[in-house]
């Protein structure tokens, strides 16, 4: 439901932005007072990314179109609209290129059909671009300084804040630790290398190796779990390990030391200090986060251990539809010279394109969650 609040304190439309986050098996929706910096409504869907995306778009357009006219309704005029989604994004076009995670989505124009669906801008980013550009803004990474976002979920998506922005790299392909390798002679990843971060740390490898050790017999308390829908899932295997099943700390324990030794290599390469943990498997926190401390000591050779911070992430669903609704504030203002939410003090990091030349052929980075 919309904040009861909203009609009551205004006599006037106000400006709103909607925010998505489009993740391997959700989509998160976030309608913002950018003003007041205040969620007014917030929506889930499963992404049932088998679906294939023009059947995902079209739902994701219909809540959109839905949302815009409860927003209305309520006395709030929706300006533009920030899609953070998972995968490979050519950011001038608004073009998810492919995404490991949601099959079919390869050369999908995003921006362009829901603009044409709903009338209005939109803008669409990487989707753990906009959940560190939320927390960077409102979360655990306030007082960061430079940090690495890492969003372990159905992939593993990254994201480095350096001097308040998000540092892209050439080509747009800066923050890819999901596909740094951990294990060189590891299995497969969806990536095509082998022993990616992806493959050790996200739910999706978690839930797989847990059913390959079920297969084989290997004794685990998850044997007795009984059918249900959508079956084993990385929260039935986060409660087992909190409960002293020894396979499933067994698994946590791997997520701990794999998300460590890739932040080890990135304090030890960059010299960033600070590394942010979000995505779905944040919920498993207290599963892990033993391990990767341990790990992570042991790896920092070259500088103190105590001079690096691990933090967990704070806004839950919120952080990627805060990020999309925010950046799509700053965009829009830049894009049009005339309008920015006001009362609103934050210096967006997010860096944008300032011309034609600039922008045209460059590309999101390929993260997924």
């Amino acid at each position: 439901m919309l904040d009861s609040r909203a009609g009551e304190e205004l006599d006037r439309e106000s400006q709103a932005v909607i925010g998505v986050d489009i993740g391997g098996t959700h989509i998160k929706i976030a309608l913002v007072d950018p003003s007041q910096k205040r969620v007014l409504r917030r929506d889930r869907l499963k992404t049932s990314a088998d679906r294939g995306p023009d059947a995902i778009l079209t739902v994701l357009t219909t809540a959109l179109a839905e949302l815009r006219l409860q927003a209305r309704k309520n006395g709030f005029f929706v300006v533009a609209v920030g899609v953070g989604c998972a995968g490979l994004i050519d950011l001038a076009r608004g073009v998810v290129l492919t995404s490991p995670n949601l099959p079919g989505w390869v050369n999908i124009p995003l921006g362009q059909r829901l603009e044409q669906a709903l009338g209005i801008p939109v803008f669409v980013e990487n989707d753990v671009d906009s959940i560190c550009y939320g927390e960077y803004l409102f979360g655990a990474g306030r007082d960061l300084g430079d940090f690495i976002g890492i969003a372990p979920g159905t992939g593993v998506g990254g994201c480095l804040i350096v001097n308040g922005k998000v540092w892209e790299g050439q080509g747009y392909s800066a923050g890819e630790i999901g596909h740094t390798t951990i294990q060189p002679d590891g299995d497969r990843c969806l990536c095509g290398n082998h022993g990616c971060l992806e493959t050790l740390a996200s739910a999706s490898w978690l839930v797989r190796r847990a059913e390959e050790r079920l297969s084989k017999g290997i004794s685990s308390n998850l044997s007795q779990v009984p059918d249900r829908p959508g079956g084993l899932d990385a929260e039935l295997i986060y409660r087992a390990a909190m409960h002293g099943d020894k396979m499933a700390q067994g698994l946590f324990h791997l997520v701990g030391r794999s998300l460590a030794i890739a932040i080890a290599n990135v304090v030890n390469l960059l010299g960033i200090r600070s590394a942010l943990i979000a995505g779905g498997m944040a919920n498993g926190w207290d599963a892990f986060v033993g391990s990767l401390h341990a790990e992570l000591e042991r790896r920092l050779t070259m500088i103190p251990y105590t001079d690096v911070r691990v933090v967990k992430a704070q806004l839950g669903d919120d952080a990627g539809a805060l990020g999309s609704a925010y950046l799509a504030c700053s965009r829009e203002a830049l894009k049009t010279g005339n309008w920015c939410p006001s009362g609103n003090s934050f210096s967006p990091p997010m860096a944008t394109a300032t011309s034609s030349d600039e922008s045209d052929g460059k590309e999101g980075r390929g993260n997924d969650k």
